[in-house]
């Protein structure tokens, strides 16, 4: 690392983000990242992923608790695909192209938490190649965990779906019961090669003493999709992401997230999307509930500098006089002829619905869970059932818990 490099950042762990509230550091233990053979997965975890429907282990491709790794790249389902799944550090060391993709998507001087993953992470997180022509039936499955107090968890995840191949991949982030407090910083550059298609399915289920700062950066080619699911149904102490989207000629993304805020949470959330090159489209949709006393901003950032499209939407349910939601969109056209638009709306139960379906028969609880779940409701086409079926387990997690708290 240069010196010049390494006194930058140095300095810049000193300096506040733009987004969300500021993280000392200094209150978090860093522990020295390591590959290991295998992982003590204990009942704990197991009971905490059941939260996110990945508690079958056998499923997944990679795992990382804390600082530790675990990994099958040959697992025999992924074989035949000639996909490759390691640990990033790993393959860094193996192929001499990852080194053109880390830190290109994400720059490490955007902010003090990408500056600490570049001093201290070690590249751990994990390294997915999809060859080109390949279509992948199969979803890949990694889980991220924090099980220790105050440690601060590195992820580095990258993502190559190569020309003309589809792949969906699955990652689920959570604590299991009795963790306190933790940060989790995660780095993600996601490569959609030209005419791909890459589905990205996230779901959080974390704990309310827990900062989590993901930085994201995407990148999608000529006629080239990317299709991303978000879902945070879990209290925490803070959640700011702000991922950044570029499009090529003809090619097209879209999000979907639901954010259930809870507790006395701070989300901060959002996407930027760059209509790079003619042609290009997105469409960003968002269902924010807050309850308690949470505070979610919902951001959203669409800038055309081609002839391109895009669409904004933001839907908030506020169930608590204490809870707060603020929509706040950008759109920037600096091409003549671009077309961009936004709607929002945040509102409450509507009683007259709710008194309906309790004249139906259904106590109060189960009438404000019908009317969540279908608020939250999200269009989930071109994946997998599997993927779908836990979306949906996720959903139902976050009706049912929302309209009983």
């Amino acid at each position: 690392m240069r010196v010049d490099l390494k006194e930058q950042l140095i300095s810049l762990l000193k300096r506040p983000s733009s987004f969300g509230p500021d993280i000392d550091l200094n209150n978090y233990e860093l522990s020295e990242p390591k590959i290991i053979e295998r992982l003590d997965i204990g009942d704990d975890f197991t009971k905490a992923s059941s939260r996110l429907g990945l508690e079958d282990k056998s499923k997944l491709n990679y795992v990382q608790i804390n600082e530790s790794a675990m990994y099958e790249a040959l697992r025999e389902s992924l074989r035949k695909y000639n996909v490759k799944v390691l640990p990033l550090r790993k393959a860094l060391d193996e192929f001499m192209y990852v080194k053109d993709m880390v830190w290109k998507l994400v720059k490490p001087d955007q902010d003090k938490y990408t500056a600490a993953s570049y001093l201290y992470g070690g590249e751990l997180g994990y390294f997915i190649y999809v060859p080109s022509n390949t279509n992948v039936p199969i979803p890949i499955y990694s889980c991220l965990a924090i099980t220790s107090n105050n440690k601060v968890q590195f992820a580095h995840n990258v993502i190559y779906v190569d020309e003309g191949s589809e792949v969906q991949v699955v990652t689920g982030c959570l604590v299991p019961h009795g963790i306190k407090g933790g940060l989790h910083i995660g780095i993600s550059e996601f490569y959609v090669g030209k005419n791909s298609r890459l589905t990205f399915t996230m779901l959080h289920a974390w704990s309310e003493g827990i900062h989590v700062r993901p930085r994201t950066g995407v990148r999608v080619n000529a006629g080239g999709e990317y299709v991303n699911y978000y879902v945070i149904y879990s209290p925490v102490a803070s959640l700011q992401t702000y991922p950044t989207i570029t499009l090529g000629a003809d090619s097209k993304a879209s999000t979907s997230s639901v954010i259930a805020g809870s507790g006395e949470g701070i989300y901060d959330v959002g996407t930027k999307v760059i209509l790079a090159e003619d042609n290009s489209s997105v469409e960003l949709l968002s269902k924010v509930v807050a309850k308690d006393a949470a505070e979610i901003n919902a951001r959203s950032d669409v800038v055309a500098e081609s002839l391109g499209k895009g669409h904004v939407e933001c839907l908030g349910l506020l169930l608590s006089p204490k809870s707060k939601i603020s929509s706040i969109p950008a759109l920037t056209s600096k091409k003549p002829g671009a077309i961009l638009s936004h709607e929002a709306a945040i509102g409450i139960i509507a009683q007259e619905e709710l008194e309906y379906l309790m004249s139906k028969g259904f106590k109060e609880d189960e009438a404000k869970s019908i009317l969540i779940r279908g608020f939250i409701d999200i269009d989930v086409k071109g994946i997998p059932l599997s993927v779908k079926a836990e979306i949906d387990r996720v959903l139902d997690l976050i009706a049912s818990n929302i309209a009983s708290g």
